[in-house]
């Protein structure tokens, strides 16, 4: 029986997977979420004796790590900003640095054999295989890889990167690009945003989900650490496109003023997954056609 640890469960992705994994997977696995509002996960996702719940917050959440002894880590956890203030630079380190480190440092002296994280398409501001982040979200994501290297050569265990495109889908707590433009369906007053060059690739969250299930199924194809998913779609969508999709779907206009925000000074003109390995490795494709997935979000369900 698999043993999984999973922070960020109670981020997007995570309210959508955990869900799944209860419903195909209980009889043949454990699940420990790993979450600064226990509260709120267990009001999610209830409790049962196949699910354990860990507040971070609890002084002795390390030795409780240890004693659930995972198998496979999936690290969804993290925080996610454009902005650079002061606020935002504590926060970032903390999160997406600090709270990872402190989490692999739990795990010393368990059984763990694989580590998933999540890492961000922002990484890649130049494109695939070259590493030039885009933010200082990125960055941090970027610098908490040599953390994993360390940890994984003293551990013993191997880890998977997997780096999310533009991930979208109804309930999303965190306002993206495609509810803007929706919020801008016959708004009185025009949403600013930039030019909409920017083509970008947007993946249904239950694609996501099915992908990360399929990943954890055969999580035991893979030996070395290092190896990176690039988890999107294949195909690009300038912004101003897709927001002649939604005005199409929703037969309503979009009331935006185009060009009234300069773009950001590293801002991605061009971000499209390579999703190659994914179906050679995998056998993975995504099945949600953007079109569909708007349609989903416009029904109020994923």
């Amino acid at each position: 029986m698999k043993k999984i640890l999973i922070t960020g469960a109670t981020g997007f992705v995570g309210r959508n997977l955990i869900p799944a994994l209860k419903a195909t997977c209980l009889d043949s696995m454990q699940l420990c979420l790993l979450s600064r509002d226990k509260a709120k996960a267990e009001e999610l996702f209830g409790t049962c004796s196949a699910i354990q719940h860990i507040d971070v917050n609890q002084s002795d959440y390390k030795a409780m790590v240890r004693e659930f002894n995972p198998d496979i880590v999936l690290h969804l956890a993290s925080f996610l900003t454009s902005k650079d203030d002061e606020e935002s630079i504590l926060r970032l380190i903390d999160a997406n640095i600090g709270f990872g480190t402190q989490l692999l440092d739990a795990l010393t002296g368990t059984d763990v054999s694989y580590f998933i994280n999540t890492g961000s398409f922002a990484e890649y501001r130049m494109g695939k295989g070259v590493k030039s982040s885009a933010s200082l979200y990125a960055a941090t994501k970027t610098a908490f890889r040599s953390i994993l290297d360390y940890y994984s050569a003293k551990l013993g265990f191997t880890w998977i990167n997997v780096i999310p495109y533009t991930i979208y889908g109804h309930g999303d707590t965190q306002k993206k690009v495609l509810d803007y433009i929706i919020s801008a369906l016959d708004a009185r007053e025009p949403v600013k945003m930039s030019g909409g060059e920017q083509i970008l690739d947007f993946i249904h969250v239950s694609d996501v989900e099915a992908f990360l299930l399929l990943l954890i199924k055969e999580i035991n194809k893979f030996k070395d650490s290092g190896v990176e998913f690039h988890l999107g779609t294949g195909k690009g969508t300038s912004i101003r496109s897709l927001a002649k999709v939604v005005e199409e779907i929703f037969g309503q206009k979009a009331n935006i003023s185009w060009g009234a925000l300069d773009y950001r000074p590293l801002d991605i003109m061009y971000a499209v997954a390579d999703i190659l390995p994914l179906q050679k490795m995998l056998e993975w494709t995504p099945v949600v056609t953007l079109e569909e997935g708007i349609v989903r979000m416009k029904e109020g369900h994923n």
